[in-house]
């Protein structure tokens, strides 16, 4: 059991501080996984949000030239995705980004519960 950053041994009874080892790996595990959202979402999602923003300028006309808008536009992998027979409907596009988004938040929520633990262990 822990408790403030002290673990409790019932079985004889004593109170120990949780070892300074874990708790750094257990900071530097939390912080990777948080760390690691942009890179995912600039690595998966580009190619399906560049392709959405290239709907989107076809039926809808061009933005507002925001970054988050056009910064895979152009893209070869973005233009390959648009014309892919595989994702002949925006919905299907959607669902794409849907999917990778959710991986996306998983891992950011992995992160933030390793955190929270190392943060409980600690009790600073």
């Amino acid at each position: 059991m822990i408790f403030q950053g002290y673990r409790y041994n019932v079985a004889d009874n004593t109170l120990s501080k949780a070892p300074q080892k874990l708790l750094a790996s257990l900071y530097t595990l939390g912080a990777a996984f948080n760390a690691s959202g942009v890179p995912y979402a600039l690595t998966f999602l580009r190619r399906t949000n560049g392709a959405l923003s290239r709907r989107a300028d076809r039926l809808a006309g061009p933005g507002n030239g925001a970054m988050a808008l056009t910064y895979a536009f152009n893209e070869k992998r973005s233009v390959e995705r648009d014309r892919d027979r595989k994702f002949s409907s925006t919905a299907e596009l959607v669902r794409r980004w849907q999917w990778h988004n959710s991986v996306r938040i998983g891992i950011l929520v992995v992160g933030t519960l390793v955190g929270a633990v190392a943060v409980a262990m600690d009790g600073r």
